[in-house]
């Protein structure tokens, strides 16, 4: 939705996610473009 965790809005900008789960990790990378 574009804010971050604090509700705040965040840049249009390339961002990197991580996601764990056990033993398994992926990243991806985002492009928000406003």
């Amino acid at each position: 939705n574009g804010t971050d965790d604090s509700g705040k809005p965040v840049s249009s900008g390339i961002y990197f996610a991580k996601l764990k789960n056990g033993n398994q990790q992926i990243s991806r990378k985002l492009l928000l473009l406003k």
